[in-house]
Order: C-alpha cells, then structure tokens, then sequence
C-alpha cells in the first residue's frame, strides 16, 4: 500500500522515474544521514536507511508539494528543500498542531546530483498538480549541460 509506506525499494525498480543516495537532515537532531531516496512515476517520494530496507523511513505524496529549490541548509553545499502542505484535518476535525507545511531538506554529493534531483521532483511535482508537462525545461536542461 503506496499510502501507507508498504513499499520496498526494490519493489519500486520499474515504477521509478529516478532513485539514488541522498542526504536527509534529521527534524530533531538535525543530523545528515544517508538515505536510498526513490521518486515513483506515481508522485510519490521515498526514502529508507538502505536500498535493502522493506519499508521506508517516510513518504511524501509530490501532489502536496508546494516546491523544491535550492537552498544551503546549515552550511551544507549541494543542498535543496522540499515544502509540501500539510493534512489540516483529521477526521473531519481541524487540527490546530499540526504546521500548515513540512520542510524536508536534502543533500546531494555534488551539484550535477542536485541539479539532477532538483529537475525530477519539480517535474513529478508540476505533473501531479497539472494534466500536462511542458517537456521544454528538459531540453533546456539538457542544452545547459552539454554547454
């Protein structure tokens, strides 16, 4: 069950758009850990401790992604954040502790990574919320690297 984060990393190999290392700042300790990131060609984004793991450490559905951008994160090169609106009612009940968004901040070993990474959430994000991807950005890019 996608929803629910039943979703192995090695069950997700043909759904994938794009999956690899990445760093994840922890929300507490605020610690970079490694992690088997995995974008799926259903708007969903994965991460788990190892690309061994059965279940992920957490899930964010790109359709509630509000954007991806660069943005150094404690010093930290090669990094960029996801902000994705939070569930604001429970049950049909508003509730008032839950933050209106979620910032998940990542890290790539280079910027070719991050540039790479920055391109596939966006595009998962503009075509979860759209009906239609505009592949010009992609050619853009792709002009840009061959410079």
């Amino acid at each position: 069950n996608a929803l629910f984060g039943r979703r192995s990393a090695t069950s997700l190999e043909s759904e994938k758009t794009k999956a690899g290392v990445l760093f994840r700042q922890s929300a507490v300790l605020k610690v970079w850990k490694e992690r088997y990131v995995v974008v799926s060609k259903d708007s969903f984004m994965y991460w788990y401790g190892s690309k061994d793991d059965l279940v992920p450490e957490d899930v964010i559905y790109l359709k509630k992604a509000t954007g991806v951008r660069r943005e150094e994160v404690a010093g930290r090169s090669n990094t960029f954040i996801i902000t994705s609106k939070n569930v604001e009612k429970i049950f049909g009940f508003a509730n008032p502790l839950a933050p209106k968004v979620s910032i998940y901040p990542f890290s790539s070993t280079d910027s070719e990574q991050m540039e790479s990474w920055l391109r596939v959430i966006g595009k998962a994000i503009v075509s979860a919320t759209t009906t239609e991807w505009d592949d010009t950005s992609d050619r853009i890019a792709e002009q840009q690297q061959e410079s």
